[in-house]
């Protein structure tokens, strides 16, 4: 069963968005402290805390998570320690780590808002499904029946939104605040923490807003 967000009496509070930090573990702690600054009262990891081929970075990398209670989806590297590397990094990595990456979720809904690595789906090849404004009918059956789909994958922050059965790629770069349509549906890309990149979303004001960090 996918990971539920139970939303507060008066609805959530801002929402922070981190993916893609494979392994850079001071960029990870870095938007976490920036989120929480700008008054995120959550914040959710959109898969890939690590890299498949250096995964001692975990350690680290979950003990940051723990820290600041942050909600973390599986992303394809994740799955391939489980899988593909699980007998060359048995030794290597606790059984709490392995039980933390077993554990993550899929996907994280929120009513009509859907959180995941890639694709929307609970099960292992959504991890890695490519999501892009060349293929808009595919991509509307994707996110039914979610509003919104955040997610992270590609590390090119972005905005699909989706009237109908027509799709609109919205430019998007650090610094921008998009206030976005009741009526319509997006897939949003986040962008990439180890290339500085995170989000807040807003859910009253229904504002997306893509920030940079400072890399140091």
């Amino acid at each position: 069963m996918p990971d539920r967000m139970e939303p507060d009496i008066d609805g959530p509070g801002p929402i922070g968005l981190v993916a893609d930090s494979h392994g850079r573990n001071d960029l990870l702690n870095n938007a976490i402290l920036m989120l929480k600054d700008l008054g995120a009262e959550s914040i959710i990891h959109l898969g890939d805390i690590c890299d498949s081929l250096a995964p001692l970075a975990l350690e680290d990398a979950v003990a940051i998570l723990k820290e600041h209670n942050v909600r973390t989806v599986k992303g394809n590297n994740e799955y391939a320690i489980l899988t593909n590397h699980m007998g060359q990094h048995a030794n290597s990595l606790s059984p709490e780590i392995l039980s933390f990456l077993s554990d993550m979720p899929y996907i994280i809904t929120l009513g009509e808002i859907c959180f995941a690595h890639s694709a929307p789906f609970e099960w292992p090849a959504a991890t890695s499904w490519p999501i892009t404004d060349n293929h808009p009918l595919i991509d509307i059956k994707a996110i039914l029946p979610y509003k919104i789909l955040f997610r992270g994958h590609s590390h090119t922050p972005s905005i699909m939104e989706i009237n109908g059965t027509n799709g609109e790629k919205i430019p998007a770069e650090a610094g921008m605040k998009k206030k976005l349509s009741r009526n319509s549906r997006y897939v949003i890309t986040v962008g990439a923490v180890e290339e500085a990149s995170c989000a807040l979303f807003l859910p009253d004001e229904y504002e997306i807003w893509f920030l940079r960090m400072s890399r140091s």
